[in-house]
């Protein structure tokens, strides 16, 4: 008997729905949703594996038991963070500096808000610690930059700390974040020893800045230890839970953890800091995965689910991580793919605004619960879901494919209360203009996000994901001039796409000081350190040598600067030859970020920053192609139904509808089109084209030919 088949899964937990992707090694790729359940979220992967096997034509045992990758994208640790619901946390630091988390730094009062926030002077303070100055105790040790020793440590100090955090103050987890340690861990790995000492049994959950991150920045390390210490029991819990679930459900499989690295890590190896934009980052893996499968160099990455749209980029086929990524208003020191948010998803709430009597949307979310007024949940807010369903976009009986029934006339009776009637419009028109402002505050976020790179909108195409996406990506696209958009029939999914093409990923980024020119013995002595570490871990997860690629960067910047320019190594080891090659690399980009004559070379040039990627390949779902045949599409059209338009200008058009599953590659249609999927709805608005490829995603750019 023929063994059966196995399947990779990948699972996102999103603020609104838990996403799910099955594919088999034959190509075959199935795609489920459930309702995310924030009081319990493994109940909602539970749930939505139930839905995808059902798709499958099988039962959740059996789809787990056949299963040889489970890929978990998750927003735990961002929801313990957004609603403060994290264990009670001590910091034990250097003494004399106590108070470097509440001084914070100058930005620091506004690091985090938007810009409408930020507007607001009277209104704007520093966020609340999670570490209140009474459950933060100074000990006596001093390393200086250099990594020597300056003071010993002081292990009466310490063990005193500790005693005090732990049976006074009653915390659960302590996080440990010493000055310079980032340059020498040697007193940090000596506390580490008394911690053990003082709690054999390890009750307290124990953080140390060194072990999260060695890069330079008092600030932004502390919170790193602080941060990972006040979502780690939460984090561990609930993975250790899960698993213990999916392996009683039958999983015998690999079961891996999305990190905000791009990369997935075993359940051990994941610290719960590591685990913040997993389920973004699972975005940027599947835009990269496809971007080499249709050798797109430059993209846009467009996520719009039903609380936010987040955007990120890849140029020259590469990602970026965010220099300090911000989180909750805190700066750390995490390789987090560089990702930008805003609050504009299809839960993103319309109001108007008490004083000047405007219309604004966002940047606050209805959520999964109570949900947009269409969801019948006990929503009254108006949002960006109920204006497309007002404006004829989504068809209110085939929501989710049918399994969810929208209250179009609680919608109706909603926007003409509180949005409409206050406006003096009319239903259809304060519609319109929740449609356009979204779509107005989307392509304000790409452009702000690709011109600061030294690009232009029009050097890309976008990819659209995320179930919201598709229903607006042509409004804010031809906002940015941007020619080329697509959509996948993943798109609804494509986080949940991106953790099932994730590769295992570990990240060491390392703070230095090197003039050019430099000594490449130096260089590479560096590298062979890092790279050496990286080994020990892939060797942890079962890799052997020959299955791991370094993927190597190099942080530079002119002297006496504080921001750099990455760029990516294309050699392993350097020669004075590569040095040259590098500096003259770096002169270069920098000219092309910041315009011609803008470098000083007399400055001088140096390194700041090292950063390797050690990936071990794993199996990956494989995209299967299918022959073009040119046809008629009549088959695939569903009927018409009367939608709104606000572009080019503002009318009613009875608009035919197509099944995207019955389109086949090659086929081409032209706008005014609905091209409807279980989880999403694609709008094609007069003057648009869609053109399907042959792996069945839909192309869509400007058309000079008529209407069909």
């Amino acid at each position: 008997m023929a063994a059966q088949q196995q399947f990779i899964v990948g699972v996102d937990t999103g603020g609104t729905f838990t996403d799910v992707v099955v594919m088999s090694g034959a190509g075959e790729v199935w795609t489920a949703k459930a309702s995310t359940t924030p009081d319990d979220f493994s109940r909602g992967v539970m749930d939505a594996l139930t839905e995808a096997a059902n798709t499958v034509g099988i039962d959740r045992d059996e789809l787990l038991g056949r299963t040889s990758l489970f890929k978990h994208g998750s927003t735990v640790a961002t929801n313990a963070l957004i609603t403060r619901s994290g264990v009670k946390v001590g910091f034990i630091t250097t003494k004399g500096f106590e108070d470097t988390t509440e001084i914070m730094r100058a930005i620091g009062r506004v690091d985090g808000l938007g810009e409408e926030e930020i507007r607001h002077v009277t209104w704007v303070t520093k966020p609340e610690p999670f570490v209140p100055r009474e459950r933060i105790i100074g000990v006596r040790e001093r390393m200086d930059y250099l990594g020597n020793e300056i003071v010993p440590v002081n292990r009466a100090d310490v063990m005193a700390a500790i005693r005090r955090l732990i049976d006074e103050e009653k915390v659960a987890a302590i996080a440990v974040s010493l000055l310079h340690a980032w340059t020498s861990p040697g007193h940090e790995e000596e506390i580490r020893s008394l911690a053990l000492e003082a709690d054999p049994s390890r009750k307290v959950y124990w953080s140390f800045g060194s072990a999260l991150s060695q890069v330079a920045g008092e600030y932004a390390r502390a919170n790193t230890a602080i941060i990972n210490s006040y979502l780690g029991p939460t984090v561990e819990r609930y993975l250790k839970d899960l698993e213990a679930k999916l392996r009683s459900g039958g999983l015998k499989g690999i079961f891996l953890i999305m990190q905000g690295n791009g990369g997935g890590a075993h359940r051990e190896r994941v610290s719960a800091i590591a685990n913040l934009q997993s389920g973004p980052a699972g975005g940027m893996i599947a835009s990269a995965h496809v971007a080499g499968l249709l050798r797109h160099k430059n993209v846009i990455t467009t996520d719009m689910g039903g609380t936010s749209f987040d955007v990120g980029l890849i140029t020259d086929g590469y990602w970026r991580y965010a220099q300090e990524p911000i989180v909750e208003r805190f700066r750390i020191l995490q390789p987090i793919i560089d990702i930008e948010s805003i609050g504009a998803g299809g839960g993103t709430i319309a109001r108007i605004d008490p004083d000047t009597k405007r219309l604004l949307v966002g940047p606050k979310s209805a959520g999964a619960s109570p949900g947009p007024v269409c969801y019948d949940a006990g929503g009254e807010e108006v949002t960006v879901t109920d204006a497309d369903l007002a404006l004829g976009i989504i068809d209110p009986n085939y929501f989710l494919g049918g399994k969810k029934i929208l209250n179009k006339k609680k919608t109706l009776g909603a926007i003409e209360e509180k949005i409409a009637r206050p406006l003096r419009l009319s239903v259809t028109e304060a519609a319109a203009g929740i449609f356009d402002i979204v779509n107005a505050k989307m392509s304000d976020l790409i452009r702000r996000q690709v011109v600061r790179t030294g690009y232009l909108p029009e050097e890309f195409v976008i990819y659209v994901f995320g179930g919201a996406g598709p229903v607006h990506a042509a409004g804010f696209a031809a906002e940015l001039g941007v020619k080329k958009i697509f959509i996948f029939s993943t798109s609804p999914v494509f986080s949940a796409f991106g953790a099932a093409a994730a590769d295992v990923i570990h990240t060491r980024v390392m703070s230095c000081q090197v003039l050019l020119p430099a000594d490449p013995l130096l260089l590479n002595k560096r590298l062979e350190s890092i790279e050496g570490d990286l080994r020990e871990v892939m060797a942890g997860e079962d890799f052997k040598k020959d299955q791991v690629e370094f993927r190597r960067f190099f942080t530079m910047r002119y002297r006496r600067q504080t921001a750099g320019v990455e760029l990516p190594l294309s050699w392993d080891r350097f020669t004075q030859g590569r040095v040259a090659e590098m500096r003259d690399s770096f002169e270069k980009k920098y000219e092309e970020l910041y315009g011609a004559g803008a470098g000083y070379t007399k400055a001088g040039i140096e390194i700041s920053e090292v950063r390797v990627d050690a990936v071990g390949l794993v199996a990956k779902p494989r995209l299967k192609a299918a022959r073009a045949r040119k046809g008629s599409i009549a088959g695939a059209r569903k009927g018409r139904r009367e939608i709104f338009f606000t572009r080019p200008e503002l009318r009613r058009i009875h608009t035919p509808v197509y099944d995207y599953s019955l389109l086949g590659p090659g086929v081409r249609i032209n706008g005014p089109a609905v091209i409807e999927l279980p989880f999403t709805t694609t709008l094609v608005p007069p003057g648009f084209k869609v053109t399907v490829d042959n792996y069945l995603n839909t192309g869509c750019g400007r058309s000079a030919k008529k209407d069909e």
